[in-house]
C-alpha cells in the first residue's frame, strides 16, 4: 500500500509517537526460564511435569568452542523420567551427530570415568540398542550408575572388544535430577533419584492432564477486505512495525480464512530480511480488527504481544509457529480457538549444538481437538 488516506494522518502520527521496539530482540527477550542449566547439563519439565535432562548446557558448548575436544567422541546422555509414583528414571546414550548416526562400529558399555595417566573407568553398564546412535542404559543399572557418577564428572563409552568410544561430561548432572525430584515432588520419597526418604511412592504428584484445544483451522483467503479494514491494517501495522518500509510492497502479508468464520492477518515487520517478523490480527467481520497475543501458560507471566519473530501459519491444521531460531532457541505452537489464541505445544534448547528440533526439551504440551 502507498500513502494513507488523509483521515488517517492524525491516528498514523499517534501511532508512530508510541514508543517503538528495538528492531533486534534484547538479550533474553526470547529465552524462556523453563529450561535450567547446571554446569554441563539442561534440564526441563513441561506442564504435566514430564522431565528430561541432557549432557549439554550453553557453558559446555562454550567450553568446547574454546579449546580441543581430544580425540574421543562426544556422545550425550540423556535422562527422562515421566510424572507420577510409578514412572521409572530411563538413561539414554546418543551417539548422532546433527541426528544422523555415522555408520561404524557402536559403543556397548557406559562406565564412570576418572582423570589418570591410562583410562580410568569403572564398571561397565551395558548399553541395549534401540535404534542406530540411540542406545538405553539396562534399566537394572540405572541406579548404580548415577550412585558412582556422584564421585566425579566425567563418564566414557567403550567398544565390545573394550576400546575407549568417547568422553562424556556428568558435570551437573545430580543437579539437573534432584531437579527433576523437586518438580515431581520426589525428594524424600522412595521414588527420587537423590535425597531419597521414607516417604511412600503414592507421596509423588500424580500426572497432570494434558488441556484440550479447539482449534480453527482455514484457508488462505483473497486480500479484498474493505478499505476501513485496510486502513486498520495500515495504522496498526505503522504503531508495531516503525521501521518497516509502508511505500514498497509488503512479502509477508498474507490473510487466512479461519473456520470461527474470522480472517487472521499475517503483515511483515521487519527491515532487517535477516531476522523476519511478523505482524499478526485478528478480523472479525462487523467488528474490525484486533491484535493477537499469544500466551505463555508454561511460565506464567503475560502474553507475548503479536510480534512474533521467524513465524507462519499453517491453514491445514490451524497452527501458527514461531521460531527464535532454527539451530538453538525456541518454537512454539499456538492454535486459534475462535476467541483467542492458546499455545499448542513449546520446546527449548538453549545450546546450540546440533541437537535436532525433535531432540529439542519439551516445556508445554497441550492436545489440539
Amino acid at each position: 500500500m502507498g500513502k494513507i488516506p488523509t483521515a488517517l494522518g492524525l491516528l498514523l502520527a499517534a501511532a508512530a509517537a508510541a514508543p517503538a521496539a528495538s528492531e533486534d530482540s534484547a538479550p533474553g527477550e526470547w529465552t524462556a526460564p523453563e529450561v535450567a542449566e547446571f554446569s554441563d547439563w539442561s534440564v526441563a519439565c513441561d506442564n504435566a511435569h514430564d522431565c528430561t535432562a541432557l549432557s549439554v548446557s550453553r557453558e559446555f558448548v562454550a567450553r568446547l568452542e574454546a579449546s580441543d575436544p581430544g580425540d574421543y567422541a562426544q556422545p550425550k546422555l540423556w535422562v527422562k523420567r515421566a510424572a507420577g509414583p510409578d514412572a521409572r528414571l530411563r538413561v539414554f546414550l546418543d551417539t548422532t551427530v546433527w541426528g544422523e548416526a555415522g555408520a561404524g562400529e557402536a559403543p556397548t558399555t557406559l562406565h564412570v570415568y576418572t582423570e589418570c595417566d591410562g583410562d580410568c573407568t569403572g564398571r561397565a553398564y551395558r548399553l541395549i540398542p534401540l535404534e542406530p546412535g540411540r542406545h538405553e542404559l539396562a534399566p537394572a543399572d540405572v541406579a548404580a550408575f548415577l550412585a558412582e557418577s556422584t564421585t566425579t564428572s566425567h563418564a566414557a563409552t567403550r567398544f565390545a572388544d573394550g576400546r575407549m568410544h568417547g568422553i562424556i561430561t556428568t558435570a551437573g548432572m545430580t543437579a539437573a535430577l534432584r531437579f527433576i525430584d523437586e518438580s515431581q515432588q520426589r525428594r524424600g520419597t522412595v521414588t527420587a533419584s537423590f535425597a531419597k526418604g521414607p516417604k511412600p511412592a503414592r507421596s509423588v504428584l500424580i500426572p497432570k492432564p494434558r488441556p484440550r484445544v479447539k482449534v480453527m483451522r482455514g484457508e488462505e483467503a483473497a486480500d479484498n477486505a474493505t478499505p476501513a479494514i485496510h486502513a486498520a491494517l495500515f495504522v496498526t501495522r505503522a504503531k508495531h512495525c516503525p521501521n518497516v518500509d509502508f511505500d514498497g510492497p509488503d512479502p509477508h502479508r498474507a490473510r487466512y480464512r479461519l473456520a470461527s468464520g474470522q480472517y487472521l492477518w499475517a503483515l511483515g515487520c521487519s527491515a532487517n530480511p535477516h531476522a523476519p517478523r511478523r505482524l499478526w490480527l485478528i478480523e472479525t467481520p462487523g467488528q474490525g480488527i484486533a491484535s493477537a497475543t499469544f500466551p505463555r501458560p508454561e511460565q506464567g507471566r503475560a502474553a507475548l504481544p503479536g510480534v512474533l519473530p521467524d513465524s507462519a501459519f499453517d491453514p491445514d491444521t490451524g497452527m501458527l509457529t514461531a521460531y527464535s531460531g532454527r539451530l538453538c532457541g525456541w518454537r512454539r505452537r499456538w492454535a486459534w480457538t475462535g476467541t483467542a489464541f492458546e499455545m499448542v505445544d513449546a520446546v527449548e534448547m538453549p545450546p546450540c549444538y546440533g541437537i535436532p528440533l525433535h531432540q529439542w526439551l519439551q516445556t508445554y504440551r497441550a492436545v489440539p481437538d
